[in-house]
């Protein structure tokens, strides 16, 4: 019984200590209030409060540090597809870019031409030897344009080659670098004018032939059209590479490097 009593006398305790405490608390408030000061119970609140806060942030950061990477490695697998993707659509437009810079230059060149050659006319090339056993092109250009056979056909570079066949919309040209599209030619050096025929060959390069032995013709020099047949004079067929007596040791040969890039025609103009 009498410890019963006891018990019962301090269940009651935690109210004074509490009531105490508000006390307390409220005569620190009123003096911070006073004196402007903060409220400490409101920093010690945040104080309590903060602690985890900061506990939780910190682990947060140490978690992501150290094991980040395996939660974000897929985001950065797909970021790195669509990183991969944009680039390559990058260098594909670029790559377009260039070429229609390169068609704009081409085509300026075309045009500077056919100011000196006003009756002429432009076609794009749409086939590259579409018969493998001629070196030959086809024209979208035909008849319907003006363009007849013997046509002569040329680039900003140099002579192209001759047309042989056409058809309302298109035209047959056979190039220089094939046996049968030989021209005449002449250096174009003023103290030389040595006279031959160039021919192909189905090689990149040409040969003139026909040279006398006393013919003044040397590495270097720039070889014309002569203005013999229907080719008119002074376009540019090539460059010497080399000279030497020709078989019968009776004439030169020479070889020439064209000046038109047979491989990489696209524009061209024919003359009427």
């Amino acid at each position: 019984m009498p410890e019963d009593r006891w018990r019962s006398r301090w269940r009651y305790w935690p109210l004074p200590l509490l009531m105490l405490l508000g006390i307390v608390l409220g005569v620190l408030h009123n003096r911070a209030v006073r004196l402007h000061q903060p409220d400490p119970t409101i920093l010690l609140v945040q104080n309590i409060l903060a602690l985890p806060a900061r506990l939780t942030t910190a682990t947060v950061k140490w978690t992501s540090r150290h094991t980040g990477w395996l939660l974000n490695g897929y985001s950065l697998a797909k970021q790195n597809r669509k990183l991969q993707a944009r680039l390559s659509a990058l260098k594909a437009e670029n790559n377009s870019l260039q070429t229609e810079a390169d068609r704009g230059v081409r085509l300026s060149k075309l045009l500077a031409l056919y100011q000196q050659h006003p009756k002429s006319v432009a076609a794009r090339v749409i086939a590259l030897r579409p018969d493998p056993n001629f070196d030959t092109i086809l024209l979208n250009k035909g008849s319907s344009s003006g363009i007849h056979v013997h046509s002569v056909v040329i680039t900003p570079d140099g002579l192209v080659g001759q047309v042989y066949q056409t058809t309302p919309f298109t035209s047959s040209v056979v190039l220089l670098t094939d046996p049968n599209g030989m021209v005449s030619a002449r250096v174009q050096r003023p103290d030389s004018r040595a006279i031959g025929l160039c021919k192909g060959s189905f090689s990149p390069i040409l040969s003139m032939i026909d040279l006398p032995a006393t013919a003044d013709i040397k590495p270097g020099d720039a070889i014309i059209t002569a203005g013999f047949g229907i080719y008119p004079p002074g376009i540019p067929i090539g460059t010497v590479l080399s000279v030497a007596p020709d078989r019968s040791d009776v004439n030169k040969v020479a070889q020439i490097e064209p000046a038109a890039h047979f491989n990489r025609l696209d524009d061209v103009l024919v003359l009427q």
